[in-house]
């Protein structure tokens, strides 16, 4: 049996490098973990039924695997908005820069109007009795510890949270006699500055809790097990960083997720570098063991599904005793043989023909382009600043859609009188050693395409990463009737105003709503409307596109024709 889960999970971690000079005291690890289940509560909450025993399970491994061993529990009528700002301020007076702090909060989220909040949103999470802890609260209360926070958030939407703190469940406020709303998830984030913000699912997702065997949030499930070292150390170093939990867990949602047709795709935004949270604190460099050729029986893939150990367990052998280090860099990888290597599927909306884009409205420019002829692109692909051997193929609309899930309209161009749909890139790279690793991808006539890669050895993962040529930007959006749990497939959205040729910027959305417009010209002056024959015209659907970026956006109707 699986439910929707729309409760909230908040983790915090602070910590940050010993200081260079003078001698150090032996650094705290201090955890400060919350769940309700809200049973019994006196304000008409809905209960729910796993948020305790994912704060237990939270608190089980953070003991056996970060010796977090200064935790204060609040379950059940005890978790209140003044509890909680009191538990963080005895962890702002004991704690010091040199320490771990690790803030857990499992239970409802939701949000409401209010026109002082910078969207006009103001996101809360859900106290066992008014009042409850607004998103701006939170962040003022964790601005007193100093160091390198970090935010999980295991709820419906949590994405949207990640990216600027404003999702949860319900209706989405729409003004009165308007047909729909544009929420625009690109630009500034509102709180939580400087955190790296994880969460359990995309910003239009619900995230799901499994009962049975799971009995957890299925975010919470891998991402417990992904803390500890004999599943999320993917390069051997004996040490798990916030990437590589992270890797390890968000496959394993998305793929468990999908048993019950379900789309979960876990977020993760800011610079989680170097962030060990637990095993050693020292990374330990990997061996160098010799390439010899490897047995056949060597080389079967690896099929292990851990199960979370909700009962007391004892100490790792090699506790952690000193801070953990915070680097803007990962730990080494080493490269060990085939069967410390795995590989990648990379997505990518690179076109194939130097020719294909928008047609530059400068002449000299256009007279440049002309000149390379229908010249296929170079593209190079460099893992951790080495170049891996690279296997392009072209694919055309169907083909991406077929392979990578996501239905992109690529247009056409011409070329000599001919009229050309656009094919983009597929890369597979091989042979890539576990771990975590910085992907550079360099394609003519692109900006450097910079992503964060974690690679697990034996495994084949995928990823789509989405480009505009060099001057150029994206809008990524889906289209929704009045909530996030109801997108709509078939719904025409066009832009009205263009300023290039070539180019498609009209499609009907996909079957979960979804659609894309790419290659624009920057500007602020973007207008998305939601039907071309009716001209549904929009709340906020004013958009900003900038060169090199994607900017996300939400459409939210409040009908689904001008006759309703």
């Amino acid at each position: 049996m699986i439910l929707k889960r729309t409760h909230l999970l908040l983790l915090a971690l602070l910590s940050v490098g010993l200081y260079a000079a003078g001698p150090s005291l032996e650094a705290k690890r201090i955890a400060v973990i919350i769940g309700t289940n809200y049973k019994g509560n006196d304000a008409g909450i809905p209960p729910l039924d796993l948020c305790e025993a994912d704060a237990k399970l939270m608190e089980q491994s953070l003991k056996a695997h970060g010796r977090y061993d200064d935790a204060k529990v609040l379950l059940g009528s005890m978790v209140t908005a003044s509890r909680i700002q009191e538990a963080m301020k005895e962890v702002a007076a004991k704690s010091s820069a040199d320490d771990s702090v690790f803030f857990y909060f499992s239970g409802h989220g939701t949000y409401q109007r209010d026109s002082n909040a910078p969207n006009g949103l103001r996101n809360y999470i859900v106290m066992f009795n008014r009042p409850h802890v607004s998103d701006k609260e939170l962040s003022d209360w964790m601005s007193g510890i100093k160091g390198k926070i970090t935010f999980v958030f295991d709820c419906c939407f949590s994405g949207g949270i990640v990216q600027k703190g404003r999702r949860g469940v319900g209706d989405i406020p729409v003004a009165e006699n308007s047909p729909g709303t544009v929420i625009e998830n690109g630009g500034n984030d509102f709180y939580f500055k400087d955190a790296v913000l994880i969460g359990s699912s995309d910003a239009n997702e619900t995230s799901i809790e499994i009962r049975g065997s799971v009995n957890h949030g299925v975010f919470t499930y891998y991402f417990a097990q992904g803390l500890n070292p004999a599943n999320g150390d993917l390069n051997s170093d004996r040490s798990v960083t916030l990437y590589e939990a992270f890797t390890w867990s968000a496959k394993r949602v998305t793929d468990h997720a999908k048993k019950f047709n379900h789309k979960q795709t876990p977020q993760l935004r800011g610079n989680a570098s170097g962030y060990v949270v637990t095993g050693q604190v020292e990374p330990v460099k990997p061996p160098v063991q010799d390439n010899k050729p490897e047995k056949p029986e060597d080389n079967k893939p690896e099929v292990v599904t851990p199960q979370p150990d909700v009962s007391p367990q004892k100490p790792p052998a090699d506790p952690v005793q000193p801070a953990d280090p915070v680097t803007n860099d990962e730990p080494a990888v080493v490269d060990n043989g085939p069967t410390q290597q795995g590989g990648f599927q990379i997505c990518t909306t690179i076109l194939k023909s130097r020719q294909a884009g928008p047609t530059p409205l400068d002449p000299m420019v256009l007279l440049k382009k002309k000149k390379l002829g229908d010249d296929v692109r170079k593209i190079r692909v460099l893992l951790s600043e080495k170049e891996y051997k690279t296997t392009i193929q072209w694919l055309d609309e169907n083909q991406f859609k077929a392979i990578c899930g996501e239905q992109v309209p690529l247009g056409f161009y011409s070329f000599k009188e001919k009229v050309i749909k656009n094919q983009v890139a597929l890369l597979t790279v091989s042979g890539i050693p576990a771990g975590v690793h910085e992907l550079k991808i360099e394609a003519d006539d692109y900006p450097v395409i910079k992503e964060v890669l974690g690679v697990e050895k034996r495994q084949t993962g995928k990823m789509l990463v989405v480009a505009s040529l060099a001057g150029f930007g994206t809008i990524r959006g889906k289209v929704f009737y009045k909530n996030f749990e109801q997108p709509l497939p078939g719904q025409e959205v066009w832009m009205p105003t263009t300023m290039t040729t070539n180019q498609q910027y009209k499609m009907k959305t996909t079957s979960d709503g979804a659609f894309w417009f790419l290659n624009l010209p920057p500007s602020r002056y973007y207008n998305i409307k939601a039907s071309f024959l009716e001209n549904l015209d929009l709340d906020n659907k004013q958009l900003e596109v900038k060169a090199g970026a994607v900017t996300t956006v939400d459409v939210v109707l409040s009908r689904k024709s001008v006759k309703q």
